[in-house]
């Protein structure tokens, strides 16, 4: 198996949930076949209030339940002001998704945060 491309997943239309998490990936290749992370950053387009953003890893066949497979508890994602107001999470940069397991994140207030995640594909 090689690391053969990469690939990118943008919440720029849409917004990260705040009632349900929202799946920021998925690794559907099939058996045997991964997803290396890259970079992930989240941004915040309020001018004047940080947020908090929960991020988990979730195995296939898993769900979110308290603190079960989350990788990071409440990250402040500062306000936006033309410079500052995206954040690198580099807690997910290398991590590998099995077949089935998903990337996914819940934000403290809805339509504030969206989401840009790279990653390679192995095939």
């Amino acid at each position: 198996m090689a690391i053969t491309g990469a690939a990118s997943e943008s919440g720029a239309a849409a917004f990260i949930s705040n009632s349900t998490p929202t799946t920021l990936v998925t690794n559907g290749q099939g058996a045997n076949l991964s997803l290396r992370l890259d970079k992930l950053l989240i941004t915040n387009i309020d001018t004047s209030t940080a947020y908090h953003v929960q991020i988990y890893e979730v195995p296939s066949g898993g769900s979110i339940s308290g603190d079960d497979y989350k990788i990071l508890k409440e990250f402040d994602i500062k306000p936006s002001d033309g410079v500052f107001g995206t954040e690198d999470i580099r807690e997910v940069a290398g991590m590998i998704l099995e077949n089935g397991d998903s990337l996914r994140a819940l934000a403290e207030t809805a339509s504030k945060l969206k989401f840009h995640l790279s990653y390679w594909k192995e095939s």
